[in-house]
């Protein structure tokens, strides 16, 4: 992830208008996929700001190295599926990567397994995704991260 700083102006109290101070704050990005309105796939737009995720309660933050196209992701990004997610949201629910992260209560992986997803809560599309940690699994050493997201 990319560290960006950013600074806040705050405005004086009137009748000054004026700047007072920065207010400084570090603030870690990534980049996806974002989908702002449903349709073809020319709805996809690359978001190179999407803040940072970390891994909650029985949570797993992956490093996505491949990510699966699946016709139930088409259904959705198209708006033609019966749970459809608000917008706009990072599409892609299956991929394969390597843990950067566990959330408390997560005892079967660790930072570093290779593994893959089979159900994402945030979306496959992007170079970070969370998922439950009933939903990632350990990827066997001679698979390939394309086979795993498969």
């Amino acid at each position: 992830m990319e560290e960006v700083q950013f600074a806040f102006l705050l405005p004086c109290s009137p009748p000054s208008f004026l700047p007072c101070f920065q207010l400084r704050r570090k603030m870690a990005l990534f980049r996806g996929i974002r989908v702002t309105n449903f349709g073809p796939s020319s709805v996809l737009k690359i978001d190179q700001a999407i803040p940072a995720l970390a891994p909650a309660k029985n949570q797993v933050l992956v490093r996505v190295h491949a990510a699966s196209v699946n016709p139930i992701d088409t259904y959705i990004r198209n708006g033609k599926y019966a749970g459809l997610p608000s917008l706009p949201y990072i599409p892609g629910r299956d991929g394969a990567g390597v843990v950067e992260g566990v959330g408390e209560g997560v005892t079967s992986l660790k930072k570093g397994d290779r593994v893959y997803i089979v159900t994402s809560s945030t979306g496959t599309y992007a170079e970070y995704a969370l998922a439950e940690q009933a939903n990632v699994f350990k990827l066997n050493a001679k698979a390939s991260f394309e086979e795993g997201a498969w």
